[in-house]
């Protein structure tokens, strides 16, 4: 029993240490994710620390010794961004650190106990701030009823036809009038395409939001989420309910209730809360599992186990391959089916030139990716997607004729204060692309008012005899919090 106490107390400090910098970053993001995420990390950095703490006490036959190098490692592996060396000295100092104390006869026991200390004060705060958030903020799910409380929508008594429902939604394609006159760009050749495939393309539509969960969310919901401040308050930062609305959906649900099996993809994590299930959990940049790596010594490592820049846009670039390689064997798999496919596409990073070419954007910086500088990556990254999703038509109707299709951007493109002034940034922000095919329905046309909240709204009436108003079209950039929204003048 003593020995186990001995061995307990010789890995505390190493636990300790490696779950500091994963509670730290999720402490710093916890309005946006969900405490599930925090799991996996956690998880590894224990069962390996315990690992190697258990080599190093067959090596040493040393639980001090074992404890000290192990805190060790885990310090130098996971604090090097924290200090800002360069590699090659933080590794000569951890070096001469190990070399010390498995050379050391006596006094490690002080060791241990500083080490303890030290890492107890360093992770309980972080810690118990995550306890306490927890604690304070509830999960909202989309069955609340205080979320529809006046825009209830009654399930489908019948259907004559089940056709599969396919809604493909690009991050920030801007529609065709803001890629002429802001980026000399003329997409009619990809609208005609379209077109000679059976879209019909609204010229005028918005997206109610000027962000990507919060379109994504009222599009699945087919209304608007004024719900969400009356519930949490309007200076609430807590995002999470717009990630769980979108994949528990009440356009999900009606399908579901005429026998549709929903079918959720992203290339991304935007619409999913803890995790995409379908990619490797650092399979894009901006995932919690990269954002904690990238802390680590690996951040100046490149190749597929580095999480440098290089390497970081390469696992996304073979991540968007993926995603629309799963996209297209879903056609194949038992009707009727609803599915919702996001991909970041033509969203920054920008790691694509218009024929898929690998390209590198030469800054990580926001201000440089909203630029105009950040314009020019765009528009080749857009012109690549454009043949993605063709491509992707053309896979569904191989199989599915009768398919309804909607291919509708969550909201248009994203500038910086300094490209253009407010007032433009923000109306440039709520168009996006809009185009959607109903095969065999009569008289298909854009939904009025063309706004992105009412498109399933129209489906569903043309496709199930269901009598959904539409909705007032509106356009609310947030402001200082995400749910205190401001209505933007129609231009």
């Amino acid at each position: 029993m003593k020995w186990v106490l001995w061995g307990i107390a010789g890995l505390l400090p190493a636990l300790l240490f490696a779950a500091h910098p994963p509670l730290a970053l999720f402490e710093q993001n916890e309005s946006e994710l969900p405490l599930a995420v925090l799991w996996q990390p956690l998880g590894v950095t224990f069962a390996v620390a315990a690992v190697l703490y258990g080599v190093l006490m067959l090596v040493t036959k040393s639980w001090t010794k074992a404890g000290a190098l192990t805190a060790l490692a885990v310090v130098w592996f996971f604090y090097f961004d924290t200090f800002g060396l360069a590699l090659v000295l933080w590794c000569v100092l951890f070096a001469a650190a190990a070399l010390a104390i498995a050379r050391a006869h006596r006094g490690l026991g002080n060791v241990m106990l500083g080490l303890g200390v030290a890492a107890v004060v360093l992770t309980l705060s972080p810690a118990l701030k995550v306890a306490g958030y927890q604690h304070r903020h509830p999960a909202v799910r989309a069955s609340d009823p205080r979320l529809w409380a006046t825009d209830r929508l009654p399930a489908p008594k019948t259907a004559a036809k089940r056709p599969d429902i396919y809604v493909i939604v690009p991050d920030d394609y801007a529609r065709a009038d803001v890629l002429r006159r802001y980026f000399r760009y003329d997409n009619r050749a990809f609208a005609a395409q379209l077109r000679r495939r059976g879209f019909t393309i609204s010229e005028a539509a918005r997206s109610p939001y000027s962000d990507s969960e919060s379109n994504i969310a009222a599009e699945l919901n087919m209304g608007y989420l004024d719900g969400l401040p009356r519930i949490l308050g309007k200076k609430s930062t807590d995002v999470r309910p717009l990630k769980t609305l979108i994949e528990d959906s009440r356009a999900s649900q009606l399908a579901k209730s005429l026998g549709y099996r929903y079918v959720h993809l992203d290339s991304d994590e935007v619409t999913f809360a803890a995790g995409n299930p379908d990619i490797s959990s650092v399979a894009t940049p901006d995932s919690f599992p990269s954002l904690w790596l990238r802390k680590s010594v690996l951040t100046d490592i490149g190749g597929r186990f580095g999480f440098s820049d290089s390497a970081q846009a390469e696992r996304f670039r073979r991540n968007y391959h993926s995603a629309f390689s799963r996209l297209d064997s879903v056609p194949g798999r038992r009707s009727p089916k609803f599915v919702v496919f996001h991909t970041l596409l033509p969203h920054d990073p920008y790691i694509f030139g218009a024929r898929g070419q690998p390209v590198t954007f030469p800054s990580t910086a926001d201000e440089v990716i909203h630029s105009r500088l950040g314009m020019r990556y765009y528009l080749p990254q857009l012109r690549y997607l454009e043949g993605k999703l063709l491509d992707t038509v053309d896979t569904i109707r191989k199989r599915s004729r009768d398919a309804v299709i909607v291919i509708q951007a969550d909201e248009g493109f994203e500038s910086g204060d300094k490209t253009f002034d407010e007032e433009t940034a923000k109306d440039v922000r709520v168009k996006p692309l809009l185009a959607l095919s109903l095969p065999g329905v009569r008289g298909v046309r854009a939904p009025q008012p063309p706004n992105t909240v009412n498109t399933l709204r129209y489906v569903y009436n043309k496709l199930f005899g269901t009598h959904y108003s539409m909705l007032p079209s509106t356009s609310s950039p947030d402001g200082d919090y995400p749910y205190q929204w401001e209505k933007l003048r129609v231009r």
